[in-house]
């Protein structure tokens, strides 16, 4: 089950380009033995320590960090310093990498929301209407909380780096770091 969410996680983000040349789809995630998985969640800090199954929503968490990790610990360093406190070794491993932990990952995901909404801002998104901008496909990039949702991290990642990326304002105005196609 965790290996089927995790594969559609992955499937998802990997279409969620926002209007491009269609990606290839990152390989399914592997069938994983279930006591690698709840150690793993231990170890991140996604379960109690005490807490033997999980949920559906743990899974898509842990999906989530795992896709996320490599970005955000290098925006984590490069924000706050050091990336210790969002880090955790896996449980009875001090060697080897530490992994992001779900405190890490919130953290990072607070910062490079408030990167995204000053970025969107600046390229003529009001701040009234940032949180209700869209990608291509129509994929809110922002949600209720007015975090980045995997769309808006997509597509704010993409215009970071300067790649060809588009969004859309409420009222059907179409942005990007390209000139805008003609409307589909």
């Amino acid at each position: 089950m965790l290996s089927l969410l995790l594969s559609l996680a992955a499937i998802a983000h990997a279409g969620a380009l926002g209007g491009h040349e269609p990606a290839a789809a990152q390989p399914a995630v592997e069938a994983e033995d279930r006591a690698a998985v709840l150690e793993e969640m231990w170890s991140r800090r996604i379960l109690l320590p005490d807490q033997p199954a999980w949920a559906p929503a743990d899974a898509q968490l842990l999906g989530q960090i795992r896709m996320a990790e490599a970005d955000a610990l290098a925006y984590l360093r490069k924000k706050v310093g050091n990336t210790r406190r969002w880090t955790a070794p896996r449980r009875g491993k001090e060697a080897g990498p530490r992994l992001l932990t779900k405190e890490g990952y919130e953290k990072y995901l607070f910062h490079v929301t408030q990167d995204a909404l000053a970025y969107f801002e600046k390229k003529g998104a009001g701040a009234k209407w940032a949180l209700k901008l869209t990608d291509w496909d129509g994929r809110r990039l922002f949600d209720g909380d007015g975090r980045l949702t995997p769309a808006g991290l997509t597509v704010y990642t993409r215009a970071r780096l300067k790649l060809e990326v588009y969004w859309k304002s409420p009222n059907g105005e179409v942005f990007g770091t390209r000139r805008p196609p003609a409307a589909r």
